[in-house]
């Protein structure tokens, strides 16, 4: 597994105990902080993945 994938699946496990947490052990609701952290994750992710084709490209020529 290359560093953009492996980046993009610890961003998915760190949000998501995040929000399990914070909604059910915490008893919070799900407020504007929550959703800019889904929102620069997402963000984060393209990033990674528009990275790895740059390389991959980059790499085959």
């Amino acid at each position: 597994m290359n560093k953009h994938h492996l980046s993009s699946l610890l961003l998915i496990i760190i949000v998501s105990i995040t929000i399990i947490l914070s909604t059910y052990w915490l008893d919070l609701e799900i407020g504007y902080g929550i959703i800019l952290l889904l929102i620069a994750v997402g963000y984060t992710i393209y990033l990674n993945f528009k990275n790895f084709k740059a390389e991959k490209s980059g790499n085959e020529s």
